[in-house]
C-alpha cells in the first residue's frame, strides 16, 4: 500500500468512526434541541446559548492550541528526553492555569456588566458555566492524545454518546427536580463532566499511565510551551469570535429571545459542520506529516481533494436541511420557525468555510501571523455587515452577514494561500459538488413548497428527490471528467526535517 493511499486510508477510517458518532450525537442533540424548545423557551434557550458561547471562546484561549500542537510536541518527546505522558501533563497544567483566569475573568464580566447591557438570565448563566472552561478544554487535550495513537473511538464515545446524552440526562432530570430555569445549565455541567471522565481514561490508556509519581513540572519548559502557543492561540481565539461573532450581535441587538431564536437555527445546522469535525480528528496530524515529507504546495494540493470531498458530503446534508428545516424548527417550539432562512443560509455559509478553511491548517503550521491577518479581516466583514444587515432583517440578516463573510475569507484564503505557497488549485476542481447541490437544493425545495405545511412523508419525498438530482449529477460528472472523490496525495508516515 502507498504512503497517499495508507494516509486516505487513516483519514477515512478515523472520520468514518467520528461520523457514525456524529451519528449517534445527532439524536441526542434533537432531543436536548427540543426539550429546550420546549421546557425552557427561546428567551431561556437565548441566555443559554449566549453563555455556551462565551465559554466555548475561553476554551480556544484555555486550551492553547493544543488540539492541534500537542501532535508535533508528542512526535518530537523523544528529542526532548521526556516521556509522552509528562508532556500530557505539562500541557494539562498550563491548560488549568489559563483556564482558571479564563473563567475568572467571564465571571467578573457577567458581574460588572450591568443589567441594562447584559440581561439577568444571560449573566447567572456565563456565571454558573465559567467554570467549564477548563473541562471543555481538558477534553480537547485528552481527546488529541488519544488521537496522536490513532484511538479515535474515546474522542467519538466521549463527544458524540458520552457528553450529549449525559447532558440531556441531567437536563430534564433538573426540570423535573423543579430546576424550571437552571436545568439547561446543570445538562452543560453534567455533560462536560462525564466526557472529560471518560476522555481522560482513554488518554491514561492510550499512553499508558501518567506516571504521577515521577512528574516534575519543568517551568522553563512551560514558559517555552506557552510562548510558542501564543500565535496559534491567537489564531484559534479569532477564530471562534469570528464564529461566535453572529451570535452575540443578535444577542445585542435582538435580546435573548432573537438569540434563541437565531441560536437554535445554529444548532440545527450543526450536522453540516460535523462532516468536517470528523474529518478533522485524523486529518490534522496527518497534515503535519505530509508537510513535513513533501512541503506546502503538494500538500495544498492533497487539501483541495479533502475539501472536495467535504463538500461532496456536506451538500447534500444542506438540500436535506432546505427542504425539512420549516417542520423541524416548527415541531421544536412556537417561534423558532422564524429562524428557517437563517437556518438555510449557516448551512450554506457553513458548507463554504468546512471544506475551504482545510488550506487553515498551512497557515497553522508554517504562516500562523498570516492566519491571523485572514481571520481578523473575516471578522472586521462580519461586523460591519452584521451591524448593516440584522436591523434590517433580524436572524435573517444576521446569518446573511455569516456567509457574506465566509465567502470572502475564502477568496481571501485561496489568494493567500497561492501568493504565500504557490498553491493554485483551479476553482473548476470544486465546480462539480456545488453545481450538483444547487441543482439538488432547487428540487428538494420545489418539491417541499408543493408538499405544504407539516406533511412530514411528503417532506422526505422532497429531499428523497433533491438528493437524487444531486447524486445523478455527481455520478454524470465523474463518468463524463474521469475524476474522483478520493483523497489524494497524503502521507502517514512521519518524516522530519524535510520540506
Amino acid at each position: 500500500m502507498t504512503a497517499s493511499r495508507e494516509a486516505s486510508r487513516i483519514i477515512l477510517r478515523g472520520g468514518g468512526s467520528t461520523a457514525a458518532g456524529f451519528a449517534v450525537r445527532l439524536g441526542a442533540r434533537l432531543l436536548f434541541l427540543f426539550a429546550a424548545g420546549q421546557l425552557f423557551g427561546a428567551a431561556l434557550f437565548g441566555a443559554f446559548a449566549l453563555a455556551v458561547a462565551m465559554v466555548e471562546l475561553g476554551v480556544t484561549i484555555g486550551n492553547l492550541g493544543t488540539k492541534r500542537t500537542l501532535f508535533h510536541y508528542l512526535d518530537h518527546h523523544d528529542e526532548e528526553g521526556r516521556p509522552a505522558a509528562h508532556v500530557v501533563l505539562d500541557a494539562a497544567l498550563l491548560i488549568l492555569l489559563v483556564s482558571t483566569l479564563i473563567a475568572g475573568l467571564i465571571v467578573a464580566a457577567a458581574l460588572l456588566i450591568p443589567r441594562s447591557d447584559l440581561p439577568e438570565n444571560t449573566a447567572t448563566a456565563m456565571v454558573v458555566l465559567a467554570p467549564m472552561v477548563a473541562g471543555q478544554a481538558l477534553i480537547d487535550l485528552f481527546s488529541a492524545t488519544t488521537r496522536w495513537k490513532h484511538l479515535i473511538r474515546y474522542e467519538v464515545l466521549g463527544r458524540s454518546l458520552v457528553e450529549p446524552y449525559a447532558g440531556i440526562a441531567g437536563t430534564i432530570a433538573a426540570w423535573v427536580l423543579g430546576f424550571r430555569e437552571e436545568g439547561l445549565l446543570i445538562g452543560y455541567w453534567t455533560g462536560t463532566l462525564s466526557a472529560l471522565a471518560f476522555t481522560f481514561f482513554g488518554a491514561r490508556r492510550a499512553i499508558l499511565g501518567f506516571r504521577l509519581r515521577s512528574y516534575r513540572p519543568p517551568w522553563a519548559g512551560l514558559a517555552a510551551m506557552l510562548r510558542s502557543a501564543r500565535a496559534n492561540t491567537l489564531n484559534d481565539f479569532l477564530n471562534s469570535l469570528y464564529g461566535q461573532l453572529d451570535l452575540y450581535l443578535v444577542g445585542i441587538l435582538l435580546g435573548e429571545h432573537g438569540a434563541g431564536i437565531y441560536g437554535m437555527a445554529r444548532q440545527v445546522r450543526t450536522p453540516v459542520r460535523q462532516v468536517r469535525q470528523s474529518l478533522d480528528g485524523m486529518l490534522t496530524p496527518i497534515v503535519s506529516r505530509t508537510l513535513a515529507a513533501v512541503g506546502p504546495v503538494d500538500t495544498g494540493r492533497a487539501l483541495a481533494s479533502a475539501a472536495r470531498l467535504i463538500l461532496a458530503i456536506q451538500l447534500p446534508i444542506l438540500i436535506a436541511l432546505a427542504a425539512l428545516g420549516i417542520p423541524m424548527l416548527d415541531a421544536i417550539g412556537p417561534g423558532f420557525v422564524l429562524g428557517y432562512w437563517a437556518l438555510v443560509l449557516l448551512a450554506a455559509a457553513e458548507s463554504i468555510q468546512g471544506a475551504f478553511s482545510t488550506g487553515d491548517l498551512l497557515f497553522v503550521y508554517r504562516r500562523p501571523r498570516l492566519g491571523l491577518v485572514i481571520t481578523a479581516t473575516s471578522i472586521a466583514v462580519g461586523i460591519a455587515a452584521g451591524l448593516v444587515f440584522i436591523p434590517l432583517w433580524g436572524v435573517t440578516g444576521a446569518a446573511l452577514s455569516v456567509l457574506v463573510s465566509i465567502a470572502l475569507r475564502a477568496f481571501h484564503r485561496r489568494y493567500a494561500l497561492s501568493a504565500e505557497f504557490g498553491v493554485r488549485v483551479p476553482l473548476a476542481y470544486s465546480a462539480a459538488p456545488f453545481g450538483a447541490a444547487i441543482l439538488g437544493a432547487v428540487a428538494a425545495m420545489f418539491a417541499a413548497w408543493l408538499a405544504g405545511a407539516s406533511q412530514w412523508l411528503l417532506y422526505g419525498g422532497a429531499v428523497t428527490a433533491g438528493l437524487a438530482v444531486c447524486g445523478l449529477a455527481l455520478l454524470l460528472w465523474i463518468r463524463a471528467t474521469g475524476s474522483s472523490l478520493a483523497l489524494e496525495g497524503f502521507v502517514a508516515a512521519p518524516a522530519r526535517n524535510r520540506g
